[in-house]
């Protein structure tokens, strides 16, 4: 993913989020700006981990000295982290806004996340 891509996505997925909680009151919107502005960050990361993934896959083959083994990808470990980081941003974030509503999670990453866990 290109520099400018990356951009492109975190100013939209910015956008998006920016719309639903544009009501929120005065006395909370620094800090549902900041959760905002690092779902967003993660949200592009997540999208480059999930590219790394897609083309190395989840395991490497690794060789240190005479040693041989299979491990976890570097990609895995970190996606597996941030995408609890990001859920438990979203979840928080989702506290904010009146009851019945929730913040619309049918894009692109949250479709590609249900297909892969079919």
């Amino acid at each position: 993913m290109t520099n400018k891509q990356k951009k492109e996505l975190k100013e939209n997925k910015l956008a998006i989020l920016n719309k639903i909680f544009e009501n929120v009151k005065e006395n909370q919107k620094a800090l549902v700006q900041g959760l905002i502005e690092q779902a967003c960050f993660m949200y592009v990361q997540l999208k480059e981990l999930n590219e790394i993934i897609e083309k190395n896959g989840a395991v490497e083959n690794f060789k240190q000295g005479k040693q041989q083994f299979t491990r976890e990808q570097p990609a895995m470990k970190t996606y597996n982290s941030m995408i609890k980081n990001y859920n438990a941003t979203i979840k928080q974030l989702s506290e904010f806004l009146p009851p019945g509503n929730s913040i619309p999670l049918d894009d692109e990453f949250e479709r590609y996340k249900r297909a892969r866990n079919k």
